[in-house]
């Protein structure tokens, strides 16, 4: 895909459209009148956020699970998709303000980095991209006092592929593995700095904690089941922001302290999210 992929769609307390009459109106009627406002949530990045292994939608990809709990919980809400598969954060840098002033989101949730190569990056190379990922955040902040913006630890590839692998651009590099964890360790630091901003930077998308079980045969893009998990993961991160409760993660999910080995992981039997 050669231009930014810019989608804008008002999903709000969304009802399948087979769903019985007498059903929708239960769910509808659910929900407390006024309804609270509108969010919207611009979701950046790249394959993983576009949604590769799912028809590319806006109401797929992680977005499916967390339109899903947003509507249990009575949000309404409005996505804007900006995502392109391959890209680098340096992509989003040069992109970031004309998303902000355009769409105007409450939420942003960032997920670059998967294919920044730091594998065998220099301390200089390093700086560079802890710099280039500060200033995604100083831009977006700075254009709007009221956004609140997200950052995303990345999901772990395996560095390989399996057979039946067709999902482009194919298996897994093996660089990967040792990158994403170096990617992973600094935008840990390059949040960390960013004090100036108060609550609007307020915690992590943990997306480190999605277990290999859960790519594709590739090895590098969730299942739709990853997806599910992914989806939890950033509605866990809004939700305090939204006065919404938590949802429950499959299999004792865990974080990974950035700087510290990848934990031995036993991936699901399958997903039980419901």
């Amino acid at each position: 895909m050669s231009a930014t992929a810019l989608v804008l769609v008002a999903v709000g307390l969304s009802i399948p459209s087979g769903t019985p009459v007498a059903a929708q109106a239960a769910a509808a009627a659910a929900c407390p009148e006024p309804a609270r406002p509108t969010v919207k949530i611009l979701t950046v990045g790249d394959s993983i956020t576009l949604g590769s292994t799912m028809t590319e939608s806006v109401t797929i990809g992680y977005r499916k699970e967390l339109g899903g709990l947003l509507d249990q919980f009575c949000v309404p809400y409005e996505f804007v998709v900006s995502a392109v598969g391959g890209t680098t954060c340096n992509f989003w840098l040069a992109r970031m303000a004309d998303l902000v002033t355009t769409y105007r989101p409450n939420l942003i949730l960032l997920n670059c980095g998967t294919n920044n190569n730091l594998s065998n990056a220099t301390s200089a190379q390093i700086a560079a991209f802890e710099a280039t990922y500060r200033a995604l955040f100083d831009t977006a902040l700075d254009l709007d006092p009221n956004v609140i913006m997200y950052p995303s630890w990345v999901q772990y590839s395996s560095g390989h592929g399996t057979d039946g692998c067709t999902t482009p651009p194919g298996p897994s590099p093996a660089w990967l593995p040792a990158s994403e964890a170096k990617v992973n360790d600094a935008i840990y630091r390059s949040i960390r700095v960013i004090d100036e901003y108060g609550d609007r930077v307020p915690n992590f998308i943990d997306n480190q904690s999605i277990p290999e079980g859960y790519l594709d045969q590739c090895g590098v893009h969730p299942t739709p089941g990853g997806y599910d998990v992914m989806g939890r993961l950033a509605y866990n991160a809004i939700a305090p922001r939204l006065g919404v409760p938590q949802a429950p993660l499959p299999c004792g999910l865990v974080g990974r302290r950035p700087g510290y080995p990848v934990g031995h992981w036993v991936p699901c039997a399958r997903m039980n999210l419901n």
